[in-house]
């Protein structure tokens, strides 16, 4: 590697010197290359742990400790930036480990740790204000804050296959049991894999997890280009139903998935309901009374635990939206593969891109303006539109890209007629069209028509509509459960030991069987009956719907 020579001049006939890379240095660029090289992205895995009490006590103290580095660091930035100078990033790393060891008492590699994130902040930082957003530089005060641990120094597997994590020369490390980690496809990642990991506490679960960083292969979907077809999926996004995705097909049909959020909405009613429950119980306690102190640990557990069913329940719609993607990508893939062998050439790589309704910023100021009722108001500064926004473009490998959406819910897209609809149905005012379909369908239908017309309605014709009603996750209705009960009783006429059989299979059928005693006569059902249960059960064992909409 050469030295630029504007910013270090030679004497005019001599050759410029080369710069010595430092070890450390050279092998993470040749690590970085080597993943570039492999196709590889770097992924985390969350692993809860259990400390023992001494080791309980050391990561605490080692964590305020890191708080407190943190806080000095910050400090003498500001200063420096107060002086009319811009510290870099091994200026803040030198600043960092020239401080004494007993404000850093972990590993010398957890404090540099600290000094790159704080570098980071103040790139992101700047890039924030250069894009036009608002943005500050650190000035917070923390507490607390992770520790970091590097490969082969910060932590080690011990010859008993244990982890131990390294706090520096002199201190024990922390020991704890050898963590199991599974990639997204279901196979297990051996620790020679493992990159670092941060020890993290979590107030509201009250216990202490590993965050491993590892390589997988990378499952990207190709983005798109000039050189390539492009297939466009909409997204359009509500509190109902969290995401509605539209994109036509070989065949020139329109194919919409719409995905329910009943999941994710019951579970933050029910967070809001027990939360009000225990707010009120604790707004007569003392504060700091035992009383105050319990109802406190079970407002955290109520958190934590609605906080777990609301990650799942995210991770939950993107995989749905993301199957749909990559199977929509793969029927162009195949229909250009099709034509390709027709035409005695070469397939094409397909790229997909990806567009969702703007609607960032819509629950500003809805408090100040009364712009919405005051259940629409907690609605909208609960929705978790952009956690899933991250979790989408994640796994697919791509930018979301966003466009307006205005009238996108009221806007025929047969005849463009607008008109507001009150329910979750659309249903054309216009006598010649009489276009009826799921209401979120309709505006992902329009989405997608606006991102390939460059933000223009324009009326489909030949319009045919496949839409799929899913569930983030398959379960069972009260209905599908009802009559799974019924037809549990209709397959045991025979022998009551047949129905026990039947019902401990699952776990939803020990729940919804109805046990009787051995010398219980069993009612005989009317043929007809029976065989009419088991047909609606049968009908009923779906995920979902599908229906089809055509003009």
């Amino acid at each position: 590697m050469l030295v630029n020579e504007a910013e270090s001049p030679t004497p005019p006939g001599d050759k410029p010197a080369e710069r010595v890379i430092p070890p450390q240095v050279a092998a993470r660029l040749a690590a970085q290359q080597r993943k570039l090289d492999a196709n590889l992205v770097d992924m985390t895995a969350v692993v809860p742990v259990t400390l023992s009490w001494a080791d309980h006590l050391r990561a605490h103290q080692a964590c305020h400790a890191a708080a407190g580095l943190w806080n000095r660091s910050v400090d003498w930035l500001h200063e420096q930036w107060r002086g009319q100078k811009s510290p870099k990033k091994d200026d803040i790393r030198r600043f960092v480990t020239a401080l004494p060891a007993d404000a850093r008492p972990f590993h010398a590699h957890t404090a540099q740790a600290i000094a790159h994130d704080l570098h980071d902040a103040v790139v992101t930082m700047r890039a924030n204000k250069k894009a036009g957003r608002k943005a500050c530089a650190p000035w917070r005060e923390r507490k607390y804050r992770p520790l970091s641990f590097t490969k082969d120094y910060g932590w080690r597997i011990t010859p008993e296959a244990r982890l131990g994590l390294s706090l520096g020369r002199g201190r024990d490390r922390i020991l704890v049991p050898l963590p199991e980690v599974v990639s997204r496809d279901g196979v297990p990642v051996a620790p020679k894999f493992w990159g670092e990991m941060r020890l993290c506490w979590s107030v509201t679960a009250r216990r202490w997890s590993l965050h491993i960083a590892y390589s997988t292969p990378s499952r990207a979907l190709p983005a798109p280009a000039e050189d390539r077809p492009t297939v466009t999926v909409a997204i359009d996004e509500g509190i109902i139903n969290p995401m509605t995705l539209a994109a036509r097909m070989p065949d020139g049909t329109t194919r919409v998935l719409v995905v329910n959020g009943r999941q994710g909405r019951a579970a933050k009613q029910w967070r809001n309901k027990q939360t009000a429950r225990l707010q009120q119980k604790l707004s007569r306690c003392k504060e700091g009374s035992r009383r105050h102190r319990k109802l406190m640990a079970a407002k955290k557990k109520l958190q934590a635990k609605t906080d777990r069913r609301l990650h799942d329940f995210d991770h939950q719609v993107t995989v749905r939206a993301e199957r749909f993607t990559r199977e929509v990508h793969a029927a162009w893939t195949e229909h250009h593969q099709a034509a390709a062998q027709t035409g005695g050439t070469a397939a094409p790589v397909v790229g997909v891109r990806l567009v969702a309704g703007d609607v960032r910023g819509i629950e500003r100021n809805t408090n100040k303006k009364r712009r919405a009722s005051r259940s629409t108001r907690q609605q909208l500064s609960q929705w978790s539109r952009g956690r899933q926004e991250q979790q989408l473009a994640y796994k697919t490998g791509l930018t979301i890209e966003h466009i307006s959406e205005a009238y996108s819910s009221q806007t025929c897209p047969k005849c463009l007629r607008r008109w507001k609809p009150r329910g979750r149905q659309y249903i054309c005012k216009n006598p010649e069209c009489g276009f009826r379909c799921h209401r979120d369908a309709v505006g992902s239908v329009n989405i997608e028509t606006l991102a390939v017309n460059e933000g223009q309605f324009l009326p489909l014709t030949d319009l045919r509509i496949e839409v799929k009603y899913r569930r983030p996750q398959a379960g069972w209705s009260p209905l599908q459960r009802s009559l799974h009960s019924w037809h549990q009783q209709a397959l045991g006429q025979a022998s009551v030991c047949r129905e026990r059989r039947e019902g401990r299979r699952s776990a939803r059928n020990r729940a919804t069987c109805r046990t009787r005693p051995a010398d219980d006569a069993v009612v005989p059902r009317p043929r007809d009956e029976v065989g009419t249960i088991q047909e609606a059960a049968t009908t009923l064992a779906g995920a979902g719907r599908t229906a089809v909409h055509a003009p």
